[in-house]
């Protein structure tokens, strides 16, 4: 008899245990489901998820997206974790705080978030003041308008990348590329975007092997792409448009190893790209000039394409047994 008390109380004493696991499972995946929703809506009047766009990023889970419908959101907004910021369209929706002094209207506090299809600008005083700033690597801003605001982007890391977006009305520059003894600012990419009406359209400082491509900067107030400072060294500028710009079309001073590939750039008023002395190993190829639409290649074009021509005539010339033809291919160093 007790045996078989024991034997009831045990499977009592189960029961009761798993109970209560469940109903503690339970309440689990309810709170889960409360906080993990994958998508948050954002409306300024309110008929959405939230009325404020931080506040959707405070109560986000890592890995949602925030969908802002057009209007004006005049809020810093700052990014510590992973999620996806998608504006309903670049026209519309609008970021437009005035931050303090030298801060910014979004900072990107975290890795892997993206941004894309917003109107963003500060109306705060200060020279770094920034449309957004970028202190973690592995970000990405993609379809925006970047304008009126003395930076348009700060980047302050690596592995970024700046695609389809336009700077125009920044009175610094539209992206400062920072980089110092302390972290690196290298591996972003800037590709698809346009550039006018800054004081430079990029800067770069202390950051190297970033690629620039498919870029145009044109009507900028000082320069196209100004690599100031030193240590500058291993960028790509290819397949861009410079041109129109104050002062130079690119500008690099003190550094090494960096390529300008394909570009056309023409009619910027203190030289389309100017090297400082202190400079070694860059290079320039494929470069061309245009003017009033009609292609002309620069003087280091020219030369070697008359030489390869000269070249292959004498060697024809040779073949066929004329000595004086050979004498001079001979004599002509290439």
């Amino acid at each position: 008899m007790k045996r078989r008390n024991k034997k009831t109380y045990l499977f009592l004493t189960t029961l009761v245990v798993l109970q209560i696991l469940l109903s503690i499972d339970t309440n689990a995946i309810n709170i889960t489901q409360g906080t993990n929703k994958k998508i948050l809506t954002v409306d300024n009047q309110g008929n959405a998820d939230f009325k404020s766009i931080q506040k959707a990023i405070n109560s986000a889970s890592p890995g949602t997206t925030i969908y802002v419908k057009k209007g004006e959101y005049p809020e810093i907004i700052t990014i510590k974790k992973q999620i996806t910021l998608v504006g309903e369209n670049k026209e519309n929706t609008i970021i437009n705080p005035a931050s303090q002094k030298n801060k910014y209207a979004i900072l990107i506090d975290s890795s892997n978030v993206l941004i894309k299809n917003l109107n963003i600008y500060n109306k705060a005083l200060g020279r770094y003041t920034a449309g957004i700033r970028i202190t973690k690597s592995n970000n990405q801003i993609e379809n925006c308008d970047i304008h009126d605001t003395p930076v348009g982007i700060t980047i302050w890391s690596s592995n970024n990348k700046i695609s389809n977006t336009t700077f125009h009305g920044c009175k610094d520059e539209g992206i400062a590329l920072i980089g110092s003894n302390y972290f690196k600012c290298e591996q972003n990419i800037i590709t698809n975007c346009v550039f006018y009406n800054n004081c430079d359209g990029i800067e770069l400082q202390h950051s190297s092997s970033n690629t620039i491509t498919r870029c145009e900067f044109y009507n900028n107030t000082h320069t196209g792409i100004d690599a100031i400072a030193s240590s500058n060294n291993k960028n790509m500028i290819s397949n861009c448009e410079i041109y129109n710009n104050t002062v130079h079309g690119i500008y690099i001073s003190s550094s090494y190893d960096n390529q300008i590939i394909n570009c056309e750039i023409y009619d910027n008023k203190e030289g389309n790209i100017v090297f400082n002395k202190y400079l070694k190993d860059n290079m320039i190829k494929e470069f061309e000039t245009i003017k009033n639409k009609e292609t002309t290649y620069d003087n280091t074009k020219i030369r070697s394409n008359l030489q390869n021509i000269l070249k292959s005539l004498l060697e024809k010339l040779s073949k066929i047994g004329i000595s004086r033809a050979n004498n001079l291919l001979k004599s002509i160093n290439f």
